[in-house]
């Protein structure tokens, strides 16, 4: 008995730092007139953020992958679902915390007109 709970204990250690070696970055973004309001949330493995989501209809839904990021200064990131048929991605600027919108490059649709720019608020950053 007593060698289980040592066992026990031993794999709550393991799980317990395969969990912490994972971070979320959540942060809310709205517009001047708060009409547009977007949540995403941000997976980081060790110094490097991978995995974007979305919240769509109360749900948060993997949209893309960061593309592009440097330390204490920029996170660009794809949306793969903001516009079909177009590389659309998102550049948040650590130091301002203002998302912008950027055209990766045009497929079968030619946007007129690209969504405002959004200022942000970090809600969690574990």
């Amino acid at each position: 008995m007593k060698y289980i709970w040592i066992l026990f204990t031993f794999m709550l250690l393991i799980i317990k730092s395969a969990i912490a070696d994972e971070k979320i970055l959540s942060m809310k973004c709205k517009n001047l007139n708060n009409t547009s309001i977007l949540n995403f949330k941000i997976n980081k493995k060790k110094n490097l953020y991978t995995t974007v989501y979305k919240k769509i209809k109360k749900r948060f839904i993997e949209i893309g992958e960061v593309v592009g990021q440097k330390h204490s200064s920029f996170i660009l990131f794809e949306d793969k679902y903001a516009y079909l048929g177009v590389d659309f991605a998102w550049h948040y600027d650590k130091n301002t915390y203002r998302l912008r919108p950027v055209l990766l490059s045009e497929g079968t649709i030619k946007l007129k007109k690209l969504p405002e720019e959004l200022s942000c608020v970090i809600i969690s950053n574990n």
